[in-house]
């Protein structure tokens, strides 16, 4: 593999560590390094998107990485994020974008002019959309007032319309009066039949039915009036009783295929899922997608322990010749775990019989495993 992956590779590195301290300048400017390194590299595209301070370019360049690599989770949430900036900044309009770059000042790369000059463009195409549509707009009024002015038709409508607006005129419409009642109507005089006092009605009753098997054709419902409580000042008491949670079963972790003591670390490969966990006794303590061998070429299974680690080595076979691996752990003759640099389709078998992990997993991996570490590979 040429030098180029391994000078881009470097350079991504530092990008990420200037994103740490917060230097996005820095980041940016080693990513358009790299970018001219490496075009077809997915952590190219995902430092460019961590840091580039306009939201539409940095969902480019999201976007660019999750099309080099459809798989990859990485590039799903960088897509996430930069959609979200991109929205939040819709939103709040008050925010300020940096100008955008022209095409002169866009570096030659074919590949990383086409996702850096995509977004430009597109912005600067849409700046002259609102004027046409303001200049369209004000000829279109300025012929319709010019029409006015000359057609005789409208004129004529517009006379008529006067002359009916000349025909309504306020009138005065008199209002009826009236009478006020007198009050002496409502006194009682003598001889007058005085109005019937209504009774207080009786409170409502509760019917009592005869149940169905013991009607009979003679027998008639009874009712019985049925008391109501008076009110009283005395506060109700409210009863509340506390039941105990339910269990619930809780989380039992898969049970490992081979026998650890308390915190022991191994490491386990799913070849079906294209997974490899890293165990500390029966806890999980770190996780990776992973590219294992393909059906040709496939991964030896069974329980194995790591007998050497080498920190870069080269490796050539019928085919193939690749140069400085990094993060190099043998568990079965030429059988290992390392780094990869040359593809970024994880989760996909893509070896000739190793384990494939990024850069930064085989790193973590080869600082956390030790020479004797188990490694139980399995479908």
């Amino acid at each position: 593999m040429n030098n180029q992956f391994i000078e881009a590779r470097e350079l991504i590195v530092r990008a990420r560590d200037s994103l740490r301290r917060g230097d996005k300048v820095a980041a940016r400017q080693m990513g358009e390094r790299a970018a001219f390194l490496a075009p077809e590299m997915e952590d190219v595209w995902l430092v460019l998107a961590a840091s580039d301070p306009n939201p539409q370019d940095a969902l480019a360049y999201a976007r660019k990485a999750l099309q080099i690599n459809p798989h990859s989770t990485r590039a799903h949430r960088a897509v996430e994020w930069a959609s979200g900036r991109l929205n939040q900044t819709q939103a709040n309009p008050v925010a300020t974008i940096p100008p955008a770059q022209t095409a002169a000042s866009l570096p030659g790369k074919h590949a990383y002019q086409t996702a850096v000059a995509m977004p430009v463009l597109k912005r600067q195409g849409r700046n002259w959309l609102p004027i046409l549509l303001i200049g369209t707009g004000v000829l279109f009024i300025g012929f319709l007032a010019l029409f006015a002015i000359l057609s005789p038709t409208l004129a004529s409508i517009v006379s008529n319309i006067r002359a009916q607006e000349q025909l309504w005129a306020e009138a005065n419409v008199p209002k009826p009066e009236v009478t006020p009642i007198d009050g002496n109507a409502f006194v009682v005089q003598a001889g007058d039949t005085p109005a019937p006092t209504l009774a207080p009605t009786q409170p409502p009753t509760r019917a009592t039915a005869t149940p169905r098997n013991e009607t009979t054709a003679t027998s008639v419902p009874t009712e019985e009036a049925t008391a109501i409580p008076a009110a009283t000042e005395t506060p109700g008491v409210v009863a509340m009783d506390v039941l105990a949670d339910t269990p619930t079963t809780e989380y039992v972790p898969p049970t490992p295929g081979i026998t650890v003591g308390d915190g022991e670390r191994w490491i386990d490969v799913d070849l079906t899922n294209q997974m490899v966990y890293a165990y500390e006794g029966e806890t999980v303590v770190n996780s990776f997608v992973v590219s294992t061998g393909t059906w040709l070429t496939p991964t030896v299974t069974g329980k194995h322990k790591i007998y050497v680690k080498v920190r870069v080595q080269d490796m050539r076979g019928p085919g193939y010749h690749l140069k400085d691996v990094p993060y190099v752990m043998f568990f079965s003759g030429d059988y290992g775990l390392h780094g990869t640099y040359w593809h970024n389709n994880f989760g996909t078998p893509m070896s000739r019989g190793c384990v494939n992990l990024t850069i930064d997993d085989a790193a973590w991996l080869f600082n956390w495993a030790s020479v004797g570490t188990v490694v139980n590979v399995h479908y």
